[in-house]
């Protein structure tokens, strides 16, 4: 019996190239064509032969010197060419080192943050000033967090006393990053924001940013020497 599969396949098989069908399965199905059952698989065999022969008798007529077809084509070709080209390349130790001291990453700076959030302006103002008397910052802080529990339109949040996860600072609205500008850890802002209402923003926790070690920098540099070998090797095609 699994001989008779076995040769089922190959006969399959023999009518187009076994990666293809690998390919199209994966592209298509987002699955590992070797997993299927056979069943599956001789349908998938099928269902591409029917469109690489439909996809040859269409570009040798109905598009035949079709410029649109050609563009499309090229842009396609450089575009999975780019991807597979990436996602071989493999820099060196040595070239990751040499782009560590070129490039001196740094890790960004990270905020914890307490959020509440109301429909409007004037609500904040009241909440703001009535926790900025509170001289205690544990006070203020679990201050905080009842009004958390009783105001708060963020569900998400409210849910965690109002705590959202260690985020990094590029990451932070902009107007939320502005305001926590040279802010310190126990601070209250206020900011608004567009469309959403007014956030009354505790500083719960702030990571400085700092020089990143090479470990740390590791996959960030090896993303980079990829690009760049890539940059390099499209200028070296393109000459």
């Amino acid at each position: 019996m699994l001989k008779k599969v076995f040769l089922g396949i190959c006969i399959f098989t023999t009518i187009v190239l076994s990666d293809e069908i690998t390919s199209f399965t994966a592209i298509k199905y987002k699955a590992d064509f070797s997993k299927q059952d056979h069943k599956t698989q001789q349908a998938i065999v099928n269902e591409y032969s029917k469109l690489k022969k439909m996809a040859k008798t269409v570009e040798a007529t109905s598009l035949k010197g079709d410029s649109d077809f050609e563009v499309a084509k090229n842009l396609l070709l450089i575009d999975i060419w780019s991807k597979k080209f990436i996602q071989s390349y493999n820099p060196s130790e040595d070239e990751l080192k040499k782009l560590y001291i070129e490039q001196k990453p740094s890790v960004v700076a990270k905020y914890e943050l307490r959020n509440i959030l109301v429909s409007y302006e004037k609500n904040a103002d009241m909440i703001l000033d009535k926790l900025n008397q509170i001289q205690n910052p544990k006070e203020k802080k679990n201050s905080f967090i009842k009004y958390v529990k009783s105001v708060s339109n963020d569900n998400t949040s409210k849910n965690n006393d109002g705590l959202s996860p260690l985020v990094d600072e590029n990451r932070l609205n902009p107007e939320i990053r502005e305001a926590l500008k040279d802010k310190k850890v126990g601070d209250i802002v206020k900011v608004n924001i567009k469309d959403l209402g007014t956030q009354i923003i505790y500083l719960e926790k702030y990571i400085p940013q700092k020089e990143a070690t090479f470990e740390e920098s590791k996959d960030a540099l090896r993303e980079l020497a990829k690009k760049l070998a890539l940059n390099s090797q499209i200028e070296l095609l393109s000459k």
